[in-house]
């Protein structure tokens, strides 16, 4: 699924700058978002620790990150099924359902058609009852949870994110929806996934390589995401507005306030111990680029390098932004 702040663009000039100081070893990755970066680390015979406060995206990890061809044995000896791909053509074949979500986001919002949003409703129904039936272990509903979301975005009416949906529909949203499952993991490592504040995750032990790659403006993930994450709590909110926000939205992270992002920041750091710190912040973050540079050289020798990233826009160009990567050693 499209996820701002995502590094997928920087991902093999970020190995070569790690990789050249630390081969192999421990990689935290506390503000993992969907596991891009932690799997493609993972893939490269890093031991990968993960995590993020928000659930969806800690689903996604999991799926990621530990999801192996093992999954559901149980699940398809209840249903008498052999295989991933008769579980696929199990959950595409449920009769589609009405309710709180088609009402909320098919009728009341234009996030999807009414046929796709009763499908997409059907299958979180079935995943809830394999759950409460205890036919599934935590981690295969976290990839069946992960998977809806990751299939329902391929069909969502919107422009990236949940904030707003589209006056018309697009050409993606009269597709119709398709359940399938993120692909299970193509080597035997397995990583470490945590739903928690980053400064928790980082203080589970030392780490070889400590990547922090934080929120860096005032774009709350909770609010641009809620409904992945509604998905992923599995919960029926009130909602309010035009994009049916959760009344109650929790987890807002500090790094999105200007009053409260260098000390965020400071309190993880304070709270790790690590080989080697990766912090990798946009040009035009809410931390001003000296202050970073003031804060880092505290806990030991900093490289700066500039990188360029495709910065998240619901527009097609100017999609270009620089990054600094700061590196600390001998910390």
């Amino acid at each position: 699924m499209r996820y701002f702040g995502s590094k997928v663009s920087t991902l093999d000039i970020l190995y070569g700058h790690i990789s050249s100081r630390v081969p192999t070893g421990s990689f935290c990755d506390p503000f993992g978002g969907i596991g891009s970066v932690g799997s493609y680390f993972q893939a490269r015979g890093y031991e990968v620790w993960s995590g993020d406060i928000l659930k969806f995206p800690h689903f996604f990890q999991i799926a990621r990150l530990k999801f192996s061809p093992l999954f559901f044995e149980k699940l398809l000896a209840h249903l008498g099924l052999s295989s991933h791909f008769d579980l696929i053509c199990y959950m595409n074949s449920i009769t589609p359902k009405n309710g709180w979500f088609v009402k909320e986001y098919a009728i009341n919002r234009m996030f999807f058609t009414v046929r796709n949003a009763m499908q997409i409703q059907s299958c979180r129904l079935q995943i809830q009852k394999w759950a409460k039936l205890s036919l599934i272990t935590y981690e295969e509903h976290a990839v069946l949870l992960a998977s809806l979301i990751n299939s329902m975005d391929k069909v969502a009416n919107t422009a990236g994110t949940y904030y707003a949906f589209l006056k018309t529909l697009y050409r993606k949203a009269e597709n119709a929806f398709k359940f399938e499952l993120i692909q299970p993991l193509p080597f035997e490592s397995k990583g470490f996934c945590f739903n928690e504040p980053a400064e928790s995750l980082v203080s589970r032990k030392h780490f070889d390589v400590l990547y922090l790659d934080p929120p860096y403006n005032q774009r709350s993930y909770s609010h641009y995401y809620h409904l992945p994450e509604t998905i992923a709590q599995e919960k029926t909110p009130i909602v309010h507005g035009m994009s049916g926000i959760p009344k109650l939205i929790s987890c807002v992270s500090g790094f999105n306030s200007p009053r409260e992002a260098k000390k965020s920041l400071t309190n993880v750091i304070d709270s790790a111990k690590f080989n080697l710190l990766v912090f990798h912040y946009a040009d035009d973050g809410i931390i001003p680029e000296k202050e970073v540079k003031d804060l880092l050289s505290s806990y030991g020798n900093v490289e700066d390098f500039l990188i360029d990233s495709k910065g998240y826009t619901t527009i097609r160009n100017h999609r270009k932004q620089e990054h600094h990567l700061y590196l600390v050693q001998d910390a």
